[in-house]
């Protein structure tokens, strides 16, 4: 049985008194130091929440309030939303827009890496480990066996990028990625954390990781798009993996890796009472972090209002936007002196507004501008962004 929540207040001191010297399976070069790294007893966590920004933030207290020492294995679920990594561009990987009309989350993790879909046919793991102890390649490979040996996917194996992936065929070329994944790293800590498609929509997935800017330039980390598929997907006429099938599977292996007395906790988010939970998923959820931590980028974008056919160049940073050029097509329309006269104060106006939802701007405009072209300008410039 898994253990309540309520034992956690001793899970560190008691973890720090348990630590002996552990060997660890041999399956790579990682495997071969560890036989000289003195570990505490393994420790696997299950969440009952579906929640993103609690099971992100729990995951972040895990790496950083559990004794150093100690290998743990965290696993979860989460509504459907999409998942950005630390440096990463929303707009260049997405279109929040579409996401909020169809009521999608978006998230930025704390972790670098790519952009990700999750959903409730979708598991996600992380392995933390001591700092010394961590490759890029040991949560994969660890997550790879168990799905390859315990769960019976053969084709299941992790490829040059350190993906878990499906080789239906047996070649490089016919492969299908089932996990995304990212990686953490502090002072004397670190994690390899990833998705695995289980029972995913992938209809659903294609559609919420489809940016409607194509002509932005982003400073931020760029997502590596490869063809991606279930492992249920190819499994005919087998029974369905379940989530408990994953969660338990990964468990096992976790424990035959980690070799020791392996504690394990169910967890409940209205049972957690830690400050740094709460306070790092409100900090997930504020604008500084979600938007704000974009990278700089330039975008161009081109549309037409009643004025005539426009195009506009914009730099940001930090999602605010630092520079804004509004230009009529001279090419296309008449020239209209007052119209481009116009369009340079409402890109002045721009500068230092938000981008996409360009809040305030209606108030810094004023009565500067023909209330019709403003609002034109402004609708436009939303709905492309």
């Amino acid at each position: 049985m898994l253990s309540t929540l309520a034992q956690l207040r001793t899970v560190a001191t008691a973890t720090t008194r348990l630590a002996g010297t552990l060997r660890c399976r041999s399956f790579s070069s990682t495997a071969a130091r560890a036989e000289e790294i003195t570990l505490g007893p393994p420790a696997c966590y299950v969440s009952h929440s579906t929640d993103p920004w609690f099971n992100l933030s729990y995951e972040d207290w895990l790496l950083r309030h559990t004794p150093k020492e100690q290998p743990i294995l965290f696993v979860y679920r989460n509504i459907p939303c999409v998942v950005i990594g630390r440096n990463q561009n929303p707009w260049k990987e997405t279109t929040p827009r579409y996401l909020r009309e169809i009521g999608l989350p978006l998230v930025r993790r704390r972790s670098g890496g790519g952009t990700v879909y999750h959903d409730m046919g979708n598991t996600n793991f992380s392995v933390i480990t001591p700092r010394a102890l961590f490759t890029r390649n040991g949560g994969a490979e660890l997550v790879s066996r168990a799905v390859r040996e315990r769960l019976n996917v053969p084709s299941c194996t992790v490829n040059e990028r350190n993906d878990v992936v499906l080789r239906p065929d047996g070649t490089k070329e016919g492969e299908l990625k089932v996990s995304g994944s990212a990686y953490k790293i502090i002072s004397h800590r670190a994690y390899h954390h990833g998705t695995m498609l289980i029972s995913s929509d992938v209809a659903n997935l294609g559609a919420a990781l489809r940016s409607s800017n194509p002509l932005m330039e982003t400073k931020g980390i760029a997502s590596h798009r490869a063809p991606v598929s279930t492992i249920n997907a190819y499994r005919a006429g087998e029974r369905e993996i379940t989530h408990d099938d994953f969660v338990r599977a990964v468990r096992d292996e976790f424990v035959a890796t980690y070799r020791g007395d392996v504690s394990e906790y169910n967890v409940h988010e209205e049972d957690v009472e830690l400050p740094q939970v709460s306070e790092g998923m409100a900090d997930m959820k504020s604008w500084e972090w979600q938007y704000g931590q974009t990278p700089e980028f330039t975008n161009i974008i081109h549309g037409e209002v009643t004025a005539g056919k426009l195009t506009a160049h914009i730099s940001s940073r930090h999602a605010l936007i630092t520079e804004c050029t509004i230009e009529l097509d001279k090419h296309e329309n008449a020239a209209d002196d007052a119209a481009q006269d116009a369009l340079e104060h409402i890109s002045l106006a721009l500068r230092g507004v938000r981008y996409e939802s360009l809040e305030g701007a209606e108030n810094i405009l004023g009565d500067s501008v023909p209330p019709d072209l403003a609002w034109e300008v402004l609708l436009w410039l939303r709905g492309s962004m």
